[in-house]
């Protein structure tokens, strides 16, 4: 029970007791009238019900006597009389009564704003009076059974509405009510053709099947559906008396015919009167555990309590069994009847199989209840089993959920594995319900994911047990899931190498196709127009030269701006600048290009600084052309956006890390002023660093420090060609103004 649920439970009693309402009114006026009337009709009648057994049973059959009659002979025998008989069952009565008057009168008291408090007591009240009443008020007709029958029906009201005096399914409260509704009608008028008392015994055991499979299902589906952590333990308790006494009155009902066959065809009426004693005193854990429920208070976890219950009532049966079948065994092998012999050897072959059969017993309840929290090593080997199938990761997951579900009896357990700091679900095994437990899966010193699992029943707590197997459970779940991790990642893996294949594939067909449309849609009808006024020139010549001289000049424009688009489309699949000076060189020749524009536009030139503090070996052309774009888009964005005065490029190679670690610093105005001129968003030339970081696998940050100005940063990943260096020596150079 937690406190959450404590606290609900006592916000709800306090709102109940400050807003009672009228309803509640009438079921307490209702409920108070009719146990306090027929409490004083019993205790009224209760010397009557002594004169009745003291003086007319002595002559008569003595046929409104609650219990067995004893004759007069047996009496003698026994050496009492009918006063002391007498005195028997009126105490019997009192002590019955005074039990459940006691259990009403507590509720009644502990719980005065909870209309199903005043249902219970009333039941409580008229269930045992009901077996007094048609032996102590024959003189008032039909209003007898209609009174006996109305407390029963009172229970039957309880029992539908217990614990918390709702209705679980409307359509199973009425079937109950109308089940009573027709039992009280036909009891009423029980001497009617269709009174209860002409029902054959197979309809009677209809309308108890019915009726006692209506309580049950409603029981199930508001514990199953609608109880709180409270109400399931209420039920519990409940069905645990119940049980317990159902249990004791059959094995006491039925050990009598092991022992005397004929016991009921030829009974001993001592036997039977004691045999009712028995059974009035096993009714009591009814009253008792019902009374607990109803006070809501300490109420412990009653599964050990069921689970030794469960044990020793069936060592008890399964002792009986094995005495009586070695008596009835050696009786018919030897045709004899009871012998002493007999019994000698069936008690020594029970005590010796009594240790054993606990033992076996014991484990089949604790697998029944908890499963195999007590057997790890079978689990261990199931589960190891199951794996030795090729599964795939998903279901040799699945296998794990599934087994630890099974062996703790559990509604439902998962695994979750975490995906870049993201816990993700990849195997589960029942409805997953609202509160669920985390258990984490450790492998090699590092958390992996988590076993969640979900107890029996919400709200109820792992014992120790039940925390030892998941514990020994987790860690094979945590070698399991990392394997599986391994798995899944090389088939991502796999994946993202399909995916790049498949990009470079596409890239490279784009590359293609635009330099087919430069080539088509510009170069190749320039050169055929070129090649048209070729031969026009050949006329004008001899006809007309210096109309010849002058499209000759535009001639010679027009191959200038071929050969440009031409070097343009070389340049776009790599700059020349990179085989003749070098990464270092191309990138200087680059900057001074921007300088001279700046000096051209009349503007004060930056100074530039490209530093490479060792020579850089022989890098991957992809890697090479990256960088050089990268860094050629940087110095773009300084020229044009930073305002800066100085900028510093720093290319070097990490040994420790086999990365190309580039840095575009400016002392300009920031990232922050550039944002709030041209908008939130990344521009052209960011974007495209970027993208060309992350295909060639590298990462890329754009920061302005506290000081002012930018810094590019980009690192890629790249495999050194050893052997081969660049040719160009300068390591650092200085370009610009200063």
């Amino acid at each position: 029970m937690t406190n959450a649920d404590t606290a609900k439970g006592t916000r709800t009693e306090q709102t109940s007791s400050l807003r009672p309402g009228r309803g509640l009114f009438a079921v307490r006026s209702a409920a108070v009238a009719l146990s306090g009337i027929i409490t004083l009709q019993f205790l009224y009648k209760i010397p009557r019900y002594f004169l009745y057994i003291r003086d007319a049973c002595p002559s008569t059959a003595c046929e409104y006597s609650a219990l067995t009659p004893l004759p007069p002979d047996v009496l003698t025998n026994i050496g009492w009389t009918y006063d002391d008989l007498a005195a028997l069952y009126t105490s019997i009565a009192l002590i019955e009564f005074a039990v459940f008057f006691v259990g009403a009168l507590i509720i009644f008291v502990r719980r005065p704003n909870d209309p199903i408090s005043y249902i219970a007591g009333a039941a409580f009240i008229a269930f045992p009076a009901s077996r007094y009443i048609p032996y102590m008020w024959q003189e008032l007709g039909w209003l007898t059974p209609a009174i006996a029958n109305t407390s029963i029906c009172l229970f039957i009201l309880f029992l539908l509405l217990f614990p918390n005096g709702k209705m679980a399914r409307s359509r199973v409260f009425w079937t109950g009510i109308g089940l009573a509704a027709v039992r009280l009608i036909a009891s009423i008028f029980g001497n009617e053709p269709w009174g209860v008392r002409h029902w054959p015994i197979a309809l009677n055991l209809i309308w108890m099947a019915l009726l006692y499979g209506t309580l049950l299902y409603g029981q199930y589906v508001r514990y199953r559906y609608e109880a709180s952590v409270v109400e399931r333990q209420q039920t519990k308790w409940f069905v645990y008396g119940l049980l317990l006494s159902l249990t004791g009155i059959l094995i006491v009902s039925v050990a009598p015919l092991l022992f005397q066959p004929d016991f009921y065809s030829r009974p001993n009426p001592v036997w039977l009167l004691v045999l009712d004693i028995m059974v009035i005193v096993l009714m009591m854990p009814i009253p008792v555990t019902l009374t607990m429920t109803m006070l809501r208070k300490r109420l412990w976890d009653i599964d050990p309590i069921v689970n030794r219950t469960l044990v020793y009532v069936g060592l008890s049966a399964l002792i009986v069994a094995v005495y009586s079948l070695i008596v009835w065994y050696l009786s018919f092998l030897f045709k004899v009847g009871q012998n002493m012999a007999f019994s000698l050897i069936a008690t020594g072959v029970t005590a010796f199989l009594f240790a054993p059969l606990k033992e076996r017993l014991q484990r089949a309840v604790n697998r029944m209840m908890y499963g195999e929290q007590h057997d790890p090593y079978t689990v261990l080997l199931e589960l190891g089993n199951r794996l030795k199938e090729p599964l795939a990761p998903e279901a040799a997951l699945e296998t794990v959920s599934k087994t630890v579900k099974e062996a703790l009896r559990l509604p439902y357990a998962g695994i979750k594995l975490f995906r870049n700091g993201q816990p993700l679900l990849v195997a589960s095994v029942g409805d997953p319900p609202a509160d669920t437990h985390g258990i984490p899966l450790i492998s090699e010193g590092e958390e992996i994911g988590s076993l969640i699992v979900a107890t029996r029943s919400p709200g109820e707590a792992f014992n120790e047990a039940d925390h030892r197997m998941l514990g020994i459970l987790s860690r094979h779940a945590g070698t399991v899931l990392h394997s599986a991790r391994q798995k899944m990642d090389i088939g991502l893996l796999i994946g993202e190498l399909q995916q790049s294949r498949e990009q470079l594939i596409m890239a490279r067909e784009e590359e293609r196709r635009s330099m087919r449309n430069n080539l088509h849609d510009e170069i190749a009808p320039r050169l055929a127009s070129m090649k048209l006024t070729a031969s026009l020139v050949e006329d004008w010549i001899r006809n007309d030269p210096p109309k010849a001289i002058l499209f000759m000049s535009r001639f010679r424009e027009e191959i200038g701006k071929t050969v440009e688009d031409i070097r343009g489309i070389v340049y776009d699949l790599r700059p020349p600048a990179l085989d003749e000076l070098g990464l270092v060189g191309a990138l200087r020749q680059r900057a001074e290009q921007l300088l001279d524009v700046q000096i051209a536009a009349g503007a004060e030139p930056m100074r530039i600084e490209i530093e490479s503090p060792a020579p850089l070996p022989a890098l991957p052309a992809a890697i090479e052309v990256g960088t050089y774009r990268i860094v050629t888009e940087a110095l773009v964005n300084v020229v044009k956006h930073s305002r800066a005065e100085r900028c510093r490029v720093r290319i070097e190679l990490s040994d420790e890390t086999s990365e190309l670690r580039l840095s575009v610093s400016d002392n300009g105005i920031g990232l922050y002023h550039r944002a709030s001129r041209h908008g939130p968003h990344d521009g052209v030339g960011l974007t495209s660093i970027r993208e060309r970081t992350a295909e060639l696998g590298g990462v890329c940050r754009f920061e302005s420090p506290a000081e002012g100005g930018t810094v590019v940063s980009a690192a890629l990943p790249v495999k050194v060609e050893t052997g081969k260096g660049d040719h160009d020596g300068n390591a650092a150079s200085n370009l610009g103004g200063g």
